[in-house]
């Protein structure tokens, strides 16, 4: 709706502040915590090497993560600064080209994922013991990875509207069906590290669902039609640009990733590759603070 868009320009900072990031940060802890409660239902259900799956697949995680973010951060601010000039049809054609863009980078991403999933998986770490399980779970992360892309881009385009709430309870309901459903596909049906992976789609795919019935409801400032999702070279470039800068932050984030992975497997093994698997779990939950400030900001 319009107030919401209009109280980011009215409203006392630190106010903002505070309403925009309280949401933020819960709704990051909660996803702090599915990571955490994930990696002890595949611990549990599975084995200790399977947490080692869980490890040397997050930097390949973390780089589609990079182009979500990238997508995501610069349609918010182009969204933002379009709205503040009430120019809500640029706003609406920034949107759905950040739609047409997560299509496309992440068809990409999942297509050459698929292609060279043993040879990547090597490149990041995987020891010949660790290997099997991760490309159980890798594989299917790549399938889906157009609903994950989509449910972590989409958010900053809500909250770039004034709406933290909202992506609060996307973040939420991602995380808390994938924690509903990870002791049913691991423990019931007996799927190992392939249902941890589905549970995570599956609950991406619902975040997904939740948001687009936001966006259609028309308590969104942002009106997306079929002719929006036309590309427009300009909006594509004004977003890269934008993002590059989160792009990189993230994609150094998943390289050193892949550096300490290979430097674990190859001074410590498997052992080393899964303490560090569940200590980055763990250590999660220290930075989401920060984290929640910095999306409020």
């Amino acid at each position: 709706m319009k107030e919401m868009s209009t109280r980011l320009g009215k409203e006392k900072i630190s106010k903002l502040l505070v309403s925009l990031s309280v949401p933020a940060t819960m709704g990051m802890t909660v996803n702090a915590l599915y990571n955490l409660v994930d990696t002890i239902f595949v611990g549990r259900g599975v084995g200790a090497t399977a947490i080692g799956a869980l490890t040397v697949s997050f930097p390949i995680q973390m780089i589609i993560m990079a182009f979500a973010i990238m997508i995501g951060m610069g349609s918010a601010s182009a969204i933002s600064r379009s709205l503040g000039a009430n120019n809500v049809e640029k706003a609406d054609n920034v949107t759905g080209n950040s739609f047409f863009s997560i299509v496309v980078f992440s068809s990409i991403i999942a297509i050459l994922g698929l292609t060279f999933t043993e040879p990547l998986l090597r490149f990041v770490g995987a020891t010949d013991t660790i290997l099997p399980y991760a490309r159980d779970y890798i594989t299917i992360i790549f399938y889906g990875s157009v609903f994950r892309s989509f449910a972590m881009s989409t958010n900053n385009l809500i909250r770039a509207e004034g709406n933290a709430k909202v992506a609060m309870i996307s973040m939420i309901i991602g995380a808390g069906s994938n924690i509903i459903l990870d002791p049913i596909f691991i423990f019931i049906f007996k799927m190992g590290v392939k249902g941890a992976a589905l549970a995570t789609i599956i609950a991406q795919f619902f975040a997904f669902l939740y948001i687009m019935r936001y966006l259609y409801s028309g308590k969104s400032s942002l009106r997306v039609r079929f002719h929006h999702l036309k590309p427009r070279i300009p909006i594509i470039k004004e977003i890269v640009t934008v993002g590059m800068a989160s792009f990189f932050r993230h994609i150094s984030g998943g390289i050193a990733g892949v550096i300490i992975n290979t430097s674990l497997s190859f001074l410590g093994g498997d052992v080393a590759l899964i303490i560090v698997g569940i200590l980055q779990r763990v250590t999660m939950f220290i930075f989401m603070p920060l984290f929640g400030v910095v999306q409020g900001m």
